[in-house]
């Protein structure tokens, strides 16, 4: 009979967040990134929905931290850092004349990047590799397109000008076709990081200014390097695993 000690343990470390653990739940957020990067820019948006894909966010930053992080200045810290991301995006939603200041965009591109991190960490945790492991792969590169466009965004609160959109792209008042992109609809700018993450360029958006340029740079070689090591990365694990196997066996 199991002793009382060891099943409390048990039940003590079950973790509190099982999409952190389980493989399975990077396919999960992988059709949630898709979700936000191919079908949501297609629509405006009413308050109610981009307020609840702003809590998914710091809902699946919050869980990481818990189920991922074993230091708990480190963990406090991104908890801390949720709930100051979110607190300025209901801010700034219900009063967008402070979104000039770009706080909320900058608490949500460190909150994406951290995201990164721990959807990478989770990806390369030693184990089998399996298809929930590539999807993690698949959708740490989505993250990172995601991070980038709320990067850009940060920039031209500071400089609308940064980057050059035609016409056609540019809002209703722009006649130049210099787009400035409004609090809470970063579309524009999802589409053109995509574009320079993935070296397809159609002629219609580009950099002008010098840290837009740097950070069109930066992407595009994330770009082009993250599928080949992604690639390497996991083909070695496997080889590793079988071969764990077979001088096991």
């Amino acid at each position: 009979m199991r002793p009382p000690e060891a099943t409390m343990r048990k039940q003590t470390d079950a973790p509190l967040f099982p999409f952190w653990v389980e493989d399975r739940g990077l396919s999960f957020f992988l059709a949630f990134l898709v979700l936000i990067t191919i079908f949501v820019p297609m629509f405006r948006l009413s308050r109610p929905w981009r307020i609840g894909m702003d809590l998914i966010f710091a809902l699946m930053l919050f869980s990481g931290a818990i189920a991922t992080i074993r230091q708990r200045v480190s963990m406090y810290l991104i908890v801390a850092l949720t709930v100051l991301e979110f607190t300025a995006d209901l801010i700034v939603e219900f009063n967008p004349s402070l979104g000039h200041w770009g706080w909320d965009t900058a608490l949500k591109v460190s909150g994406l990047a951290i995201l990164v991190v721990m959807t990478l960490r989770h990806t390369f945790r030693p184990g089998p590799v399996s298809v929930h492991r590539v999807m993690g792969g698949v959708a740490a590169y989505l993250l990172i397109g995601l991070t980038w466009a709320f990067g850009y965004k940060l920039l031209m609160q500071e400089c609308p000008d940064a980057i050059y959109f035609q016409s056609s792209f540019a809002f209703a008042g722009t006649p130049t076709g210099l787009a400035t992109i409004p609090t809470g609809e970063p579309s524009r700018l999802i589409y053109f990081s995509f574009a320079t993450l993935t070296s397809v360029s159609y002629g219609d958006a580009y950099p002008i200014h010098r840290v837009a340029r740097s950070l069109a740079m930066a992407e595009a070689l994330i770009g082009q390097l993250y599928p080949a090591i992604l690639i390497a990365t996991l083909v070695g694990m496997t080889l590793q695993a079988r071969s764990s196997e077979e001088m096991g066996g």
